[in-house]
């Protein structure tokens, strides 16, 4: 049987035998049956405002009820409004969403929907469907995982157009392994072929597998259908980097697991590139940390067929610290710090390609050990500077003290002048409304500042639970989404969240090319307006691995 759980609850009301929750951070009405113990949902099932019957009916963090022996009476805060539930009406459960769910987004405005999770695992992929002259908004989908009722791990990846060529970092050894979700959205099969490539440069290990329309194939790589040379098997440790080409654009999604010290499943994304087009002049990674705990392993990728180089600056309190790479083709380069002072670093990466040399993608992946443990583990892309890009933000609980389920969105930034640069922030709910609250943040030239939003002077009174699109301008930065949390037992969980550049509109269909709901599992999926101009409208539509299309139970 699965445990109930409430997000930041805020209000209660009894009449002796049942006791009513206003679950404001699952936007929902619960009701306990206070003999059996029973819990139930009896109105709201993710974020709205629409009048209905139990999950029909949508709310906007409610957090405060009272009854009168007949009715409801429950003050939807995020509404503005005071909503009447009458009568309080039998037991209900969440019921599954539609299939396909309308989407209509203001600008600086976003809608997020998380699954419950179902008892039984079901994995499939999502598309993000543009209305007819329509731009398609930005999003993402963050996994989590959860073991013996303990949230042990998140991972977010944005939602990508689908694509044709692309490269992943590879790395299968002892308690590491890389999986890969390929979803066909194509009215007609995709053939997909595919080649690994060693620490030598040498590919290996060729193949090819065909998509269904319509369906979605993940695994990991050392399974079926992407291994099946059983000789190769002792070698798996030697390759670096997935290839993959298909006839058709098809949907790709890379993510690493890692099983830690105490046998806990932790899941962190990995870049796919795109090697069909060319790479920027130069990349930032915004964020790393070392020492107290945490650590870095920058990975570089080669997205060409010849052997490339340059330099890496790790940039902490203005003090450069150069190394160089050599990258063989189609190949990677990994770099780990390995302070074991108490002390904690924070700064930023930069890569510099030499002269005629191709630029290097990648990620950094920083981890977090607490007494022999691996804890938490997130990956932050290679990135351009932008001048304006917007992000998903999202708080809840009391962070400041470690609560249980708090969550509060930070954010990094990396400033390659050597002159300062004072960055602007605009925070906006998911109506596209102004909170009225506005902030500055000075960044060093060639340094970093990283912070969360309960730290930036002139957000202090933000309300608390919140879910909004926070917007960051300044001259050209690199900037990293970061998202902290504290799970049941007080650890500390984060990964990044995907920001995306303001001048890039995109109309063509998007897809969250996996999902998993339930076995311990859910995905919340986050779209929001990612550039000014027409307001995005269109479908997100939700598909088993078959092709079959799905209603997941949404909050």
């Amino acid at each position: 049987m699965l445990t109930a759980r409430f997000t930041n609850p805020r209000g209660i009301w009894g009449d002796g035998s049942t006791l009513f929750v206003a679950d404001t951070g699952n936007h929902a009405i619960r009701k306990i049956d206070l003999q059996k113990g029973i819990v139930s949902t009896i109105a709201g099932s993710y974020q709205g405002n629409v009048d209905g019957n139990g999950s029909t009916a949508l709310l906007n963090s409610p957090t405060g009820i009272w009854g009168d022996g007949n009715n409801l009476y429950v003050v939807d805060s995020g509404n503005n409004r005071i909503r009447r539930l009458s009568p309080p009406g039998p037991e209900s459960q969440p019921a599954a969403s539609p299939a396909a769910i309308p989407y209509r987004i203001a600008d600086r405005g976003g809608m997020s929907l998380t699954s419950y999770g179902a008892e039984a695992t079901r994995v499939g992929y999502a598309r993000v469907i543009p209305a007819a002259g329509s731009t398609s908004p930005t999003g993402m989908a963050i996994f989590g995982f959860r073991q013996g009722g303990v949230l042990v791990s998140e991972a977010a990846v944005a939602a990508s157009a689908p694509m044709r060529f692309g490269r992943i970092y590879v790395e299968i050894r002892d308690s590491v392994n890389t999986g890969v979700a390929i979803a066909n959205s194509n009215p007609q099969p995709a053939r997909v072929s595919f080649y690994f490539t060693d620490v030598n440069g040498v590919n290996q290990l060729a193949g090819a597998v065909e998509i269904a329309a319509n369906t979605q194939v993940a695994a990991f790589l050392d399974q079926l259908p992407f291994f099946t040379n059983e000789s190769f098997r002792p070698r798996l440790d030697t390759l670096r980097t997935f290839t993959f080409t298909s006839l058709v654009p098809i949907g790709v999604v890379a993510l690493r697991g890692i099983t830690n010290e105490r046998s806990e499943f932790l899941i962190t994304t990995l870049p796919v590139t795109a090697i069909d087009q060319t790479p920027p002049v130069s990349v930032s990674f915004p964020h790393f940390a070392d020492g107290g705990g945490w650590k870095t392993q920058l990975v570089l990728i080669n997205p060409a067929d010849t052997t490339i180089s340059g330099s890496i600056q790790f940039l902490t309190l203005g003090v450069p610290a150069p190394f160089n790479y050599s990258i063989p083709p189609r190949g990677s380069f990994k770099l780990e710090t390995s302070s074991t002072d108490a002390l904690i670093r924070t700064g930023w990466v930069r890569v510099f390609p030499a002269t005629g040399s191709v630029t290097p993608s990648g990620l950094l992946l920083f981890s977090y050990h607490a007494n022999g443990v691996t804890v938490s583990e997130a990956g932050v892309a290679a990135l351009p500077y932008t001048s304006a890009s917007r992000l998903y933000v999202e708080t809840a609980g009391d962070f400041n003290v470690s609560a249980a389920g708090a969550i509060q969105t930070g954010f990094a930034i990396g400033n390659p002048s050597t002159t300062d640069v004072t960055i602007s922030l605009e925070l906006t709910t998911l109506d596209g409304k102004s909170t009225g609250l506005t902030g500055k943040a000075t960044v060093p030239g060639s340094e970093q500042v990283a912070m969360f939003l309960n730290q930036i002077e002139g957000f202090r009174t933000l309300p608390t639970p919140f879910q909004g699109v926070l917007r960051i301008s300044g001259a050209n930065v690199f900037v990293a989404g970061l998202r902290g949390r504290y799970n049941e037992r007080g650890d500390f969980l984060i990964t990044t969240t995907p920001p995306v550049d303001e001048t890039a509109t995109v109309t063509s269909e998007l897809l969250f090319s996996h999902f998993a709901d339930g076995g311990g599992y859910s995905t919340q999926f986050v779209l929001f307006s990612g550039s000014a101009g027409p307001i995005p409208n269109g479908s997100l539509r939700f598909l088993a691995q078959t092709g079959r299309a799905i209603g997941l139970t949404l909050k």
